[in-house]
């Protein structure tokens, strides 16, 4: 056999598994991608118990008193598919009649709507509440950016801002919660790679029961 072409085997060779190596790293640096999973691919809920089922998960219509009960009616299946998606297949608890359309009442703009839910906590560590809060964003917030990002049309709409979720748990006879507000903007940077995860974080709003803002070590 030819040495040359031996030795140019071998570099290509080497090549591959460098490539290999860096497509692997690359894919864990805090990157985030779309779920592969396709809309109503997994948990189905385009029968009528279905929806149903789902529905208790969705804000009363009634209460808004913002554009969100418009938007809740315009994108309910695919709501209720994320719904289906984040309690089914990564087993989130969600609160029921938590999932809509909020308002950072803070800044008192009506017109700029965040996507989101609340989830039920069971702490069973020994954390104060700034690293139980931060490690609850780090291990939930991603998984749930990846299943919205899937649904491009609703966050494209002028009055979405971005995405809101709210963590929430007893400690002792004290009920805790600590909510993450990120900007639409910022989801699509960390996305596209323009960003970390935690450059997100670090850029989004994060606030206490209270409602007020707090820094976690992120």
């Amino acid at each position: 056999m030819n040495k040359n072409y031996c030795g140019k085997g071998f570099i290509l060779l080497l090549v591959f598994i460098l490539m290999v190596i860096f497509t692997s790293c690359a894919s864990g640096s805090g990157q985030i991608s779309a779920s592969d999973d396709k809309p109503f691919e997994n948990v189905r809920v385009n029968t009528a118990e279905a929806k149903s089922k789902y529905s208790e998960y969705l804000v009363n219509i009634n209460t808004y008193t913002t554009n969100g009960a418009y938007y809740q009616n315009k994108y309910e299946n695919f709501i209720l598919s994320v719904i289906a998606m984040l309690t089914e297949k990564h087993e989130f608890d969600i609160s029921k009649k938590s999932t809509g359309f909020y308002f950072d009442k803070r800044s008192n703009r009506t017109d700029r709507l965040y996507f989101g839910f609340d989830v039920e906590i069971v702490k069973d560590s020994n954390l104060d509440y700034g690293r139980f809060s931060t490690q609850l964003i780090k291990e939930n917030v991603e998984t749930v950016i990846s299943e919205i990002s899937r649904y491009e049309r609703m966050l494209n709409e002028q009055e979405i801002a971005g995405l809101v979720i709210g963590f929430k748990w007893r400690e002792g006879r004290i009920n805790q919660q600590v909510n993450i507000w990120i900007k639409k903007e910022d989801m699509v940077l960390a996305r596209e790679a323009k960003i970390t995860v935690n450059e997100m974080y670090q850029r989004s709003t994060i606030t206490n029961s209270e409602g007020k803002i707090i820094l976690l070590p992120i």
